[in-house]
């Protein structure tokens, strides 16, 4: 079985993750400004959070457009709202709920639909006796997961910005690691693919330095 998370990384480039951390972060400020700025209490905390989702929708679709990809927006069927997405090379990215644990992401309709996709990460082999068709393994579901801080924490900075891979009925997380985490992995593969020739030498300075003689009528 083909590793996930190494799907994800031969689909998505480097670019995509370091924008979404920028602009995550962005978003986070954004909606904590706006609120403070135009909101007032008791409506405060309900509109924070309004807030933060759509911009961080909107943020997620411009770190995609940095990265040079053309991130969607589809409606729900039934209607009940747009959510942004990312596909390429048979991952899809989607966001999770901003919320306040790294807990599973709320199972919304347009979460279920993607997640089903990741039913080969669990395959089932209900009888023995009966051979049973493998799940397709042409396409995987990712998700940009996003946490806020609690009550006392500073709501203009997130609290995670990671990379999710849920199981197909969003019980559990097959991947779970910070961005930043993520990031590493690239580097390690960027060190592990170069070739010997690539490397950098260290020409060491083996000179040798030598005194020069005073002259025999110089003062002493």
């Amino acid at each position: 079985m083909p590793d996930p998370i190494d799907r994800v990384i031969a689909a998505l480039p480097s670019v995509f993750f370091r924008a979404a951390l920028e602009q995550t972060d962005a978003a986070f400020m954004k909606a904590a400004r706006l609120t403070d700025q135009n909101i007032a209490e008791p409506e405060r905390a309900n509109t924070l959070g309004q807030l933060r989702h759509a911009c961080a929708e909107e943020g997620f679709r411009a770190a995609a457009q940095e990265a040079g990809f053309s991130p969607m927006a589809p409606h729900t069927e039934p209607a009940g709202g747009r959510f942004s997405l990312l596909g390429h090379q048979g991952v899809y990215l989607i966001r999770s709920n901003i919320q306040s644990h790294c807990g599973t992401p709320r199972p919304t309709r347009f979460r279920k639909l993607w997640a089903a996709v990741n039913a080969w990460l669990d395959p089932l082999q209900l009888d023995f006796l009966v051979e049973v068709e493998d799940p397709p393994t042409d396409r995987l579901c990712a998700m940009l997961v996003v946490t806020a801080n609690g009550k006392r924490g500073d709501p203009s900075i997130p609290a995670f910005v990671g990379l999710g891979i849920p199981s197909a009925d969003l019980s559990s997380w097959k991947f779970l690691e910070p961005l930043t985490t993520v990031l590493g992995m690239y580097h390690d593969l960027d060190t592990r693919n170069r070739e010997p020739s690539d490397a950098l030498i260290e020409i060491k300075d083996r000179a040798v330095p030598k005194l020069k003689k005073r002259d025999g009528n110089e003062d002493k």
